[in-house]
């Protein structure tokens, strides 16, 4: 069985993505999702609605932009990788919150979805490409963490762990 990060990488190169931003809606679009926009509570980030054979993702509007594309790469990696069903309502539906918990990744799923929703968004191939143009050195660290989480359209700390979990950057 192929590795999120495969997974990832495949779904990219099916989609002819070859370089930073992600086209995080296209390619939800792509596998078959539609994608809402609504404003609502600030713990709710979205939802993967699946019903039978369709499949929404609603994404709170309200939130920044960034945090908008991590959620439509979270519900995708839901999508493609937990086809199982619970939390039914019906036989057929299924709702997946992203959320305050999702954030703290303490349930198996969530933490494959966050890794899913970061190898989407921050490939390591464009990472590594993108590193040997600069060095991350121990002054100006900060700075190019927050340089790459503009050019990838996600939130520094979203960069900064995936600079982490990839070994690109040691812990202070």
């Amino acid at each position: 069985m192929p590795t999120i990060e495969q997974q990832a990488a495949k779904l990219l190169e099916e989609n002819s993505v070859r370089r930073a931003p992600v086209p995080v809606e296209a390619i939800a679009r792509a596998v078959g999702l539609d994608v809402r926009y609504a404003p609502t509570t600030d713990d709710v980030s979205g939802a993967l609605i699946r019903n039978g054979k369709s499949a929404v993702i609603a994404v709170n509007s309200a939130q920044h932009e960034n945090r908008q594309r991590f959620t439509i790469a979270h519900e995708i990696g839901h999508f493609i990788l937990h086809k199982r069903t619970d939390q039914h309502f019906d036989e057929d539906f299924r709702i997946d919150y992203r959320n305050a918990v999702s954030s703290e990744a303490t349930q198996r799923s969530e933490i494959e979805a966050n890794g899913f929703a970061a190898a989407l968004l921050m490939p390591v191939k464009f990472l590594r490409n993108d590193l040997l143009r600069v060095e991350l050195g121990e002054g100006d660290a900060d700075q190019e963490i927050q340089t790459l989480a503009v050019r990838y359209k996600v939130s520094s700390r979203a960069m900064e762990l995936r600079l982490l979990n990839l070994g690109f950057i040691s812990p202070l």
